[in-house]
């Protein structure tokens, strides 16, 4: 799958796949037909978004769309028509600054620099938590625990911290294996293991729960990885990442976890 210019959401729903790029306020929706078979179905327009979406992210269970526009501070909600075209109802959270978004089972939580919200889907709900002040958060994803592990710049340095909900760190990942971490995902069903999207180092690395590095998950040389920017788990793993250096053409590709050669560590 490509789209013009760098892949800035990725998200999948059923059979379709949905990709937002820095370039276009469309989301391209493609059909997922198995293995690397996939077919681009239609440009999704909507006259309220007046910027590329910073995120995108999808609900199984609730059957919804939300995309995060910064621009416009909230991210919007989208659901399908009877007819089954997607629109806009609503701002799910609104007077927030999002710069990406990660779902669990039941709840959406939207990532800004300085703050994580919380919004429970069924009870329409969020709640917010305050970020360290040293801390410029990338994406973040809520653990099964209740805890937050978020990615990004960590007093001036790459750094993958787990924080609780008042904000307070917890664990934190070795700064000498990182560049710059943008992106998340749970690697295993028990959600303990974790992936890191390492855009500078054409990696995607793996860590143990307690924040400690494993193997290397894909990169450069060996997958094809070239500045990866997202990573979706749904049975596989969909990557967003750059065709060429330039970063002109996004591309997002598929990955089998048990396919996927785990590299060792390089030595630092």
């Amino acid at each position: 799958m490509t789209v013009s210019g760098r892949v800035c959401g990725v998200a999948q729903l059923d059979d379709e796949i949905f990709v937002c790029s820095e370039s276009s306020t469309s989301v391209a929706v493609f059909s997922f037909q198995g293995r690397q078979d996939f077919t681009k179905q239609e440009e999704l327009h909507f006259h309220e978004l007046t910027t590329p979406p910073q995120d995108i992210a999808a609900s199984e269970r609730f059957q919804l769309l939300f995309v995060a526009d910064r621009s416009d501070h909230c991210v919007w909600q989208l659901e399908k028509s009877s007819r089954g075209h997607w629109r806009m109802e609503c701002p799910a959270v609104s007077k927030v600054e999002p710069v990406s978004l990660s779902l669990n089972d039941k709840r959406l939580l939207v990532v800004e620099k300085q703050r994580l919200t919380v919004f429970d889907i069924e009870k329409r709900k969020p709640k917010r938590t305050s970020l360290p002040d040293s801390l410029q958060a990338e994406h973040a994803l809520e653990t099964l625990c209740g805890t937050f592990v978020v990615c990004g710049q960590v007093a001036g340095k790459p750094g993958v911290i787990e924080v609780n909900r008042r904000g307070g760190l917890l664990h934190m990942c070795d700064p000498q294996y990182l560049e710059v971490p943008c992106y998340l995902s749970i690697f295993g069903n028990d959600e303990a293991d974790l992936l890191v999207v390492d855009g500078r180092s054409h990696r995607v690395i793996l860590l143990n729960s307690g924040l400690e590095l494993v193997r290397v998950f894909l990169d450069k040389d060996h997958d094809d990885v070239l500045q990866p920017c997202r990573i979706v788990k749904s049975g596989y793993f969909l990557v967003g990442h750059a065709e060429s250096s330039d970063d002109s053409v996004g591309v997002v590709s598929l990955y089998w976890p048990q396919k996927s050669a785990l590299q060792p560590l390089p030595d630092f």
